[in-house]
């Protein structure tokens, strides 16, 4: 195997454990990608379908070093790796692990919840570390982003607002960076709906991919989501023609 130059994760005792997936052809558009999946995360969705990432119980994981290797192996055959989770921005590799994917030659795609705009912003100032693309996540209105803290380990009831401005924050520092980015929204029952979509229409940029994608119960993160039923697809074509009524380039996926 060919060494790559003047950048290697940091050494530790414990080595990162994290999913992967080879080759994926859905969640890097327009590109065949690995992706390399995070545990833990800082918020805690009810509904989240990645139950195992996010409390750190996942048993099919990989060491991180032994991802990248089989990455720069396969690296003729893929035109990125999308970092995903849980919530990437909460490892502290993180600048390490995108410059060392760039040297290889690979693209990088960053899939975040937001929350940590300045890490974000850290990742964007330097070209080595700097995400080729990024998706950012936009579950629900103000107000109830609040109601998303209250399961939480890592966020106290209350401070689910501070998170939503954080939120903001890192949707604006895209849209000055030029990034190439898009915005995903969850169509959660009882989160996302007309007012949602309305309110958070006017922080979207308007030329800025806004996807809609619905709800799947079966995985997750609090069991009761398990036999709630997913919203129809007239439902969320109404809500992305009610983002496009509203001048935003609404998609479903």
């Amino acid at each position: 195997m060919e060494m790559m130059n003047n950048v290697s994760l940091p050494s530790s005792s414990e080595p990162i454990r994290v999913g992967f997936r080879k080759t994926s052809l859905l969640d890097y558009p327009a590109r065949l990608a690995s992706e390399i999946f995070f545990t833990g995360c800082n918020f805690r969705c009810p509904w989240c379908h990645n139950r195992e990432l996010v409390l750190g119980e996942a048993d099919d994981l990989l060491a991180l070093d032994e991802c990248l290797s089989i990455i720069e192996k396969r690296k003729h055959l893929v035109q990125g790796v999308v970092l995903t989770g849980g919530e990437p921005l909460l490892q502290g590799i993180i600048s390490e692990l995108i410059a060392q994917i760039h040297e290889l030659g690979l693209l990088v795609k960053l899939d975040t919840n937001g929350s940590l705009p300045e890490k974000l912003a850290t990742l964007i100032e330097d070209p080595r570390t700097r995400p080729d693309y990024v998706a950012l996540d936009l579950k629900t209105d103000a107000r109830r982003y609040n109601d998303l803290a209250l399961a939480s380990a890592q966020i106290k009831a209350g401070q689910m607002s501070l998170c939503f401005a954080g939120v903001i924050q890192s949707l604006e520092l895209l849209a000055g960076s030029r990034e190439q980015f898009e915005v995903r929204s969850v169509v959660v029952p009882g989160y996302l709906d007309e007012p949602a979509v309305k309110a958070l229409a006017a922080l979207v940029p308007e030329e800025t991919p806004w996807y809609f994608t619905a709800f799947a119960p079966g995985n997750c993160l609090d069991s009761r989501w398990n036999d709630i039923l997913p919203p129809d697809t007239d439902y969320i074509d109404a809500l992305v023609h009610l983002a496009e009524k509203l001048d935003r380039k609404g998609l479903r996926r």
